[in-house]
């Protein structure tokens, strides 16, 4: 009974411990399969939405589309760079 009032205190703290753990890898794990939900729909809504803009928009004389200028196209990727990382600036 003596070995077992010693243990005790370190079992259950080795279980609250193992369950915190537990929690916080179980949380991970669904908010990274979340993530991938969302950037995969994400970027599903993008290429709708930019195949729907490349069909309305025709190219007018001389290259650029027509009612905009050079600059708009590159508008539509973002201005913080595409998913390569490359900077625009």
């Amino acid at each position: 009974m003596e070995y077992i009032k010693v243990l005790l205190p370190s079992i259950c703290v080795g279980l609250l411990f193992w369950y915190v753990i537990r929690t916080v890898v179980r949380a991970d794990s669904i908010e990274r399969k979340e993530m991938d939900k969302y950037y995969e729909e994400l970027e599903a809504a993008e290429g709708a939405a930019e195949v729907a803009v490349d069909a309305s928009v025709e190219p007018a004389e001389g290259g650029t589309p027509a009612g905009g200028s050079a600059d708009s196209t590159n508008r539509r990727k973002g201005s913080h760079g595409g998913q390569d990382g490359q900077d625009p600036h």
